[in-house]
């Protein structure tokens, strides 16, 4: 537990793994496992390991008991195949072309933030600038609306809600037992996100979207929003997806996918900026091939793009904790080990994605590893590092709005630097960070040149 309060956890299961090897005993209790030849027995599809009580700590109950979140869902599969199948179509790649409308107006507005430094030439936070981005874009897509947090900031308290909420969940993930009696008991819970809003702020929206789209349908070839896919899903097969379902989906991507996504980007332009070559050849390639407004496919197509973005989430992954697994009541053996029912062990985004095995030279920022013919020798190799890539999970859980977040990111990227040349304030090797669950970077302080 001290470990993790410092932020730094990460940082002691390296030296752990590096001094041990595959498997190390973190607590009596809680094995850490580096064996990529273990994913599949721990994360696979046909998996007996369900998630540890540490989710437990994320669970959200109403009056009709606990909320279905396939994130806390640890043990009905029934449920949690449920949950996943009836928003499938609005969370996949081809689903997500009917929202990308939705966040072209966004970035829009953040180049006009970038805009003002830029005639300024005045240093700015562009760490801060992506974490109000991230917000609004989410809540553009799954609302049809935002909250303008590019221009008003963290008026409702979300931002320090979920600060504290992954903190807390962070720490006493490992006792859980504990829950019960603080954030777990409602009062305590209350007293510390006093002045928090949005929870009913985007209930609201919801219910109104709800009521929008039934006594109004969209047209057709009406851009449609997460909700309203949600929605026309509900009218054709009422069974398939409840109005609690729907909130808890459209909660889900706000609560999950803001900060998630900001910190990708984040370490996207930090890395970038850091690597004069690839900063260069990225450039080139965007202003090569691409025109403002930057549509998706088309920038999804770019190979070092897409090569800069895998490499920058491979050394700087968004959750920074292993994701724990309940070991079966039969037990298991995981890297030679043999493993006692009831204990939780998990791989750790932050170890597996520096496994010399798999991705040579692991502290090296090298998009080049990701192209064939480049610093990748063959097809295989590129099958297991995609296997070993950690920063969606893997599996049945796997983050379900990974593509809303490549999307964004893959729009975002191109359409500021195909606007902007970009310089960092400083000559830092690293950006500082905390690790509470989700990496949340620090000071990402650049200058902005219109070109």
């Amino acid at each position: 537990m001290w470990s993790v309060y410092k932020g730094q956890h990460h940082l002691d299961d390296l030296e752990l793994h590096a001094r041990y090897g595959n498997i190390v005993r973190l607590a009596p209790n809680l094995v850490s496992v580096a064996d990529f030849t273990e994913i599949n027995q721990l994360y696979g599809i046909t998996t007996k390991f369900i998630k540890s009580p540490f989710y437990d700590l994320s669970a959200v109950y109403d009056e009709e008991g606990l909320v279905p979140d396939p994130f806390v869902i640890r043990q009905d599969k029934a449920l949690h195949s449920r949950m996943r199948r009836n928003a499938a179509n609005a969370y996949s790649l081809n689903g997500l072309m009917q929202f990308e409308p939705w966040v072209e107006p966004v970035i829009t507005r953040v180049t006009h933030v970038i805009d003002e430094h830029a005639d300024t030439r005045a240093p700015f936070d562009l760490g801060q600038l992506l974490k109000r981005f991230a917000m609004d874009a989410v809540c553009s897509l799954t609302f049809g609306r935002d909250f303008n947090y590019l221009e008003k900031g963290d008026e409702m308290r979300f931002f320090k809600s979920v600060d504290l909420f992954t903190a807390y969940m962070s720490i006493f993930g490992h006792v859980a037992w504990l829950h019960p009696y603080l954030l777990g008991n409602p009062k305590i819970a209350q007293l510390a996100t006093r002045g928090d809003t949005s929870s009913n702020a985007m209930i609201e929206i919801t219910t109104q979207e709800l009521q929008r789209f039934r006594a109004c349908p969209p047209a057709e070839g009406d851009a449609m929003t997460f909700l309203s896919r949600l929605a026309l899903n509900q009218s054709t097969s009422p069974k398939s997806i409840n109005d609690r379902e729907v909130i808890t989906h459209a909660f889900g991507n706000v609560a999950a996918g803001s900060d998630t996504t900001a910190i990708a980007i984040r370490a996207v332009f930090f890395y970038v900026m850091t690597h004069k070559h690839v900063y260069n050849r990225l450039c080139t390639e965007i202003r090569s091939n691409l025109e403002a407004p930057v549509g998706f496919q088309a920038a999804f197509s770019l190979p070092y793009l897409k090569a800069a973005v895998q490499e920058a989430m491979r050394m700087h992954p968004s959750v920074g904790q292993l994701l724990g697994r309940t070991v079966p009541a039969e037990g298991a053996t995981i890297g030679g080990y043999r493993m006692g029912g009831g204990a939780e062990v998990g791989i750790s985004p932050w170890v597996l994605h520096r496994n010399p095995e798999v991705f040579p030279e692991p502290n090296t920022f090298k998009p080049e590893r990701w192209i064939i013919g480049e610093g990748c020798p063959d097809e295989d190799h590129l099958k297991l590092m995609n296997r070993c890539f950690f920063a969606f999970g893997h599996g049945a859980h796997t983050c379900s709005g990974k593509h809303i977040s490549i999307m964004e990111i893959t729009k975002l990227v191109p359409s500021i630097l195909l606007r902007y040349d970009l310089e960092l304030v400083g000559d830092r090797e690293r950006l500082s960070f905390t690790n509470w669950w989700f990496t949340q970077q620090h000071h990402l302080e650049v200058k902005a040149t219109r070109r």
